[in-house]
């Protein structure tokens, strides 16, 4: 069964709050799930993505098609809005590659990524998702964690579900007391597959 791994690593800029999910699923089948609008709204919520083409129901757009809409400027990002029902929740999309990652930043939450590994198991492909929010500091992660984790991961265990995966219950206090105490790495402890997430989300803490 699937279930979720989080831990606090320490970067040379900042902190993140890492949240690793293995799924016994295809890299492209994750991401085709990842990006579907509609899928979204049974995991998190439903959204659009505003570039300079204009709106779209996926993110699959800022790969390519982001260095012409941003050729001129070089400063401009696609918008992406969420509907939560009552209230939208509205950020940018800093960094996007097809099967491979998403970097976002919305409102209340800072820089959140979400990078997809592929894996090799005996009985077929698999992909591990690491999830990400950013903080410029320890303290600040932990608070982010205490505040965050609990949410960041029912979600994730949801997104497993539309995969059709058995994941692991996990109850609101059981998820509070670990995400108010968790494990701190330091960068250099971790394999280089996590580099390219880190330098990414390096760049937000340093700003």
């Amino acid at each position: 069964m699937t279930t979720t791994s989080p831990r606090l690593v320490n970067w040379e800029n900042g902190t993140d709050l890492v949240i690793e999910l293995p799924l016994a699923v295809d890299v492209a089948t994750v991401w085709a799930k990842l990006i579907d609008s509609e899928t979204a709204g049974s995991w998190f919520a439903s959204f659009t993505v505003d570039d300079a083409a204009g709106e779209t129901d996926s993110v699959d757009t800022p790969g390519d098609d982001s260095d012409e809409a941003n050729g001129d400027g070089g400063e401009s990002q696609p918008g992406i809005t969420f509907d939560l029902g009552e209230t939208r929740l509205h950020g940018e999309i800093l960094s996007c590659e097809v099967e491979d990652h998403v970097l976002i930043e919305l409102e209340d939450f800072g820089v959140l990524g979400i990078q997809l590994l592929a894996l090799e198991l005996t009985d077929g492909d698999a992909t591990l998702l690491i999830f990400t929010q950013s903080a410029p500091d320890v303290e600040s992660a932990r608070l982010k964690a205490a505040d965050f984790g609990p949410m960041w991961d029912t979600h994730l265990r949801l997104f497993a579900r539309t995969l059709g995966l058995d994941v692991v219950e996990a109850g609101e206090e059981e998820l509070l007391a670990l995400y108010a105490d968790l494990e701190l790495e330091d960068s250099e402890a971790e394999n280089g597959a996590s580099d390219a997430s880190a330098s990414e989300d390096g760049g937000a803490n340093e700003e």
